[in-house]
């Protein structure tokens, strides 16, 4: 009996840590070598720059500021405020900001009732008139060079969009601050690898451009209108890529249950995502390199399962032979990891047990589609 459980422990445990493993040390290897990529520096189209809100009356006029002060010709920016039925002052912040800065052109599309985060930008982008499309949420800072940084990217015919690299502002707040700084760290380092490799569609909300002829619409099927459009970009055989020196701030909750809303939310939103391209997949329709797709597949659907059976193995040894020698050894591998990994152990248990629950509710049904406030 015990034989048999800890072969499966050590089964599941060796699957769940291989795939970190191995993937992460096939794009960090990638992440480290120079870009193959033909781009123009002085390369500055005209761009429309779509802000989404909701009951964004806090933000709003900061985030039009920061738009107003990042170098690039003015002439050549449209910013566009896609609207989803706020309720609060934010058109009336943005109708101030228009009356005093008529240098900067600014529109306002408005939706009378919520749709979503997707729809609010299919909306703008049906006005927008440039070929260049970006896309920033109202809650995220740019720096002044952002655009000099991440456009130029965009010049290469096959590159057809680009997402910047997400910095929290306050990532000394608190432990939870402090571990999620640390997920970012594996985060950005995956997204660089595979975009030399030649796409990510991990795409952030902060800073996301997009070719208006590498999609057609934002993608509204998985609630991931940043992720979701990127893989569409990647469908119509265009590369998806992050630049890494292109980079935006933005603020993390400082307590442990705002950053499982969040998370939570954006876990479900990918598992939408990554179901989509099982599904391509196995159609055989996936223009993501399968050396990309099928990693990242194991990583959201299938390695939260396994590590929930490891765990239930694991436990169930140690129940049932409290005395014996495996489980001693895997006590003395979890003091371990507490005493010489802890951030980074708590950091992946988290997360893939969020990833479970997201797989659950997205198993039953449940949808982020239209976004939420999240707390602290």
């Amino acid at each position: 009996m015990i034989q048999i459980l800890l072969f499966l422990f050590l089964i599941f445990l060796l699957i769940f840590s291989g795939t970190y493993l191995v993937y992460f040390a096939y794009v960090r290897k990638y992440a480290k070598k120079p870009w193959k990529l033909r781009i123009d520096r002085n390369f500055q189209p005209k761009i429309s720059i779509l802000v989404p809100v909701h009951d964004e009356e806090h933000s709003i006029e900061s985030k039009l500021r920061n738009i107003k002060n990042v170098s690039y010709p003015k002439e050549k920016i449209e910013v566009i405020v896609a609207d989803d039925a706020s309720k609060d002052k934010t058109l009336a912040k943005v109708q101030d900001f228009m009356e005093n800065n008529t240098e900067l052109t600014v529109k306002v599309v408005t939706q009378n009732l919520r749709a979503g985060k997707s729809a609010s930008l299919n909306k703008a982008l049906d006005v927008s008139t440039s070929s260049m499309v970006i896309v920033s949420d109202a809650d995220t800072y740019w720096p002044s060079d952002v655009l000099q940084k991440a456009l130029p990217y965009l010049s290469n015919p096959s590159v057809g969009a680009v997402t910047g690299r997400g910095v929290n502002r306050n990532l000394d707040k608190s432990w939870v601050t402090k571990a999620e700084n640390t997920y970012l760290h594996f985060a950005h380092l995956l997204r660089l690898g595979e975009s030399k490799v030649h796409s990510t569609i991990r795409f952030e909300g902060g800073f996301c451009a997009y070719k208006k002829d590498a999609f057609e619409r934002f993608d509204c099927e998985t609630g991931a209108d940043d992720s979701g459009t990127a893989l569409e970009v990647v469908q119509h055989n265009y590369r998806s890529i992050m630049v890494h020196e292109a980079v935006f701030y933005t603020t993390f909750p400082t307590r442990l249950i705002g950053k499982l809303r969040i998370k939570a939310r954006r876990s479900n939103q990918l598992i939408g995502l990554w179901v989509k391209c099982f599904k391509l997949l196995l159609k055989r329709r996936l223009l993501l390199p399968k050396r990309i797709a099928v990693p990242e597949i194991m990583l959201f659907l299938f390695n939260p399962i396994i590590l929930l059976a490891s765990i239930i193995t694991g436990v169930t040894v140690v129940i049932l032979f409290p005395f014996s020698l495996f489980s001693v050894a895997i006590l003395l591998f979890i003091a371990g990891l507490l005493l010489f990994a802890r951030r980074i152990f708590f950091e992946v248990l988290i997360d893939n047990l969020i990833l479970l629950y997201a797989l659950v509710s997205f198993m039953f049904g449940r949808r982020y589609i239209a976004w939420e406030k999240t707390g602290s």
